[in-house]
C-alpha cells in the first residue's frame, strides 16, 4: 500500500464517525461506567496504544476515584487482518484481586484479545469486572468476549484514527476512518 506523503486525512477512502460524535458517545460511555460503579474506586486496565485516546477521553469523564495500569497486545503485527498469534504483555506487579475492574479497549474484533485479558483478570478474583471498548464489530468472533460498554458497532472494515493505526500512522486523526486501500 503506498501512502501520501502528504495530508493522512487524503488516504482515508471516508470518515466513519468524526470527532463530534466520537465526544459525545464517549461523555455516555462514562456516565454509564460512573452509574455502575458509584461508590467504588475503579482499577482500569487499559490495552494500548490503540485505546490511548479512548481511555484518555473516557477517565477525565467519569468523577470516580481511578487506579490506571496499561498493558500492550497486539495481533495485527503491522496488517489489516489479524494474525491469530496475541502477544500480550502482561506487568508482573499486577495484582487485581478484590478490586473493582474495567477493561478498557479500542476495538472488539476478533474476541482474541479481550478473551485472553479477560481470562488473566478474572483468574486474579477481581470483586467485579467490566469491559468497555470504543467500537464492537459486527463479526463472527474466533473467542467470546463480552463488552458490557460498546461506543459504537460498525461493520467488519480495517479503521485508523483516534489511536488505531496501520503500520504506525493515523494515530492522530481526531475522527476514524477507513484507509483508501488500492484495487
Amino acid at each position: 500500500m503506498t501512502l501520501s506523503p502528504t495530508g493522512i486525512m487524503s488516504d482515508l477512502d471516508r470518515v466513519l464517525i468524526d470527532a463530534d460524535a466520537i465526544r459525545r458517545r464517549v461523555t455516555a460511555l462514562a456516565a454509564q461506567v460512573a452509574a455502575d460503579f458509584a461508590g467504588q474506586t475503579i482499577t482500569v486496565v487499559a490495552i494500548m496504544d490503540g485505546g490511548l485516546f479512548f481511555v484518555a477521553d473516557l477517565l477525565r469523564e467519569i468523577d470516580l476515584p481511578v487506579r490506571l495500569h496499561t498493558l500492550s497486545a497486539s495481533s495485527y503485527h503491522g496488517g489489516t487482518q489479524t494474525s491469530g498469534e496475541l502477544r500480550l504483555n502482561w506487568p508482573a506487579a499486577l495484582d487485581l484481586a478484590g478490586h473493582h475492574v474495567l477493561l478498557l479497549d479500542d476495538i472488539l474484533d476478533t474476541g482474541l484479545t479481550l478473551a485472553a485479558v479477560q481470562e488473566k483478570i478474572r483468574a486474579q478474583q477481581p470483586a467485579a469486572l467490566r469491559t468497555g471498548v470504543l467500537l464492537g464489530k459486527k463479526r463472527k468472533r474466533l473467542r467470546e468476549a463480552a463488552a458490557e460498554y460498546v461506543g459504537f458497532e460498525i461493520e467488519d472494515e480495517f479503521v485508523v484514527g483516534y489511536g488505531m493505526d496501520y503500520q504506525g500512522r493515523f494515530r492522530n486523526l481526531p475522527c476514524i476512518g477507513i484507509l483508501r486501500l488500492p484495487s
